[in-house]
């Protein structure tokens, strides 16, 4: 009999649960996180056509719950390496990190560009590529290496934002 996505998903749950006691010192968030975590994950499953992204989407799930558990909760997510740090006073809920934007002129121009048109200036997707003379498809492959590039210099300029999502963020203030 072949195991189901839900049966595939609790099966990393030792994982998960790990990886989020990594990131939240508070034992009580973290299994919250996992379970709201697993809880979306398998109401979203339907969604997942590559088995082989299984555990990573599960851990950007987690990842995105964590932060939006402490948001809700209005606390700071203290781990090992930063829990003696005063937390910074707590962004608005819709306020985004700022430290990012001077990142943007550091990538190659086309996907600074893109970035850009696309996530600040939500400029529409068709409209970007004809602009380009590119297809939509095409743009949406530049818009995910864009994407990554712009995360692997944020990784290595922005450790702290970096490892907590930027949340409660104070270098964009």
């Amino acid at each position: 009999m072949h195991a189901t996505r839900s049966d595939q998903i609790v099966t990393y749950l030792d994982r998960l649960t790990a990886y989020a006691q990594s990131r939240v010192a508070d034992k009580e968030l973290a299994a919250d996180a996992v379970q709201e975590a697993i809880t979306k994950a398998v109401k979203a499953s339907a969604q997942l056509k590559d088995e082989e992204k299984l555990l990573p989407w599960l851990y950007a799930i987690l990842r995105n719950t964590i932060a939006g558990l402490a948001r809700r909760q209005g606390r700071e997510i203290a781990t090992a390496d930063f829990a003696e740090v005063a937390a910074p006073e707590p962004h608005d809920d819709d306020a985004v990190c700022e430290c990012f934007k001077p990142l943007i002129a550091t990538l190659p121009s086309d996907y600074g560009d893109v970035l850009q048109a696309l996530d600040l200036d939500e400029t529409p997707r068709e409209n970007l590529a004809a602009k380009m003379g590119i297809s939509v498809l095409n743009l949406n492959v530049k818009l995910h290496r864009a994407r990554e590039k712009l995360r692997e210099a944020i990784e290595s300029t922005c450790k702290m934002c970096a490892k907590h999502g930027c949340l409660n963020c104070t270098c964009g203030q």
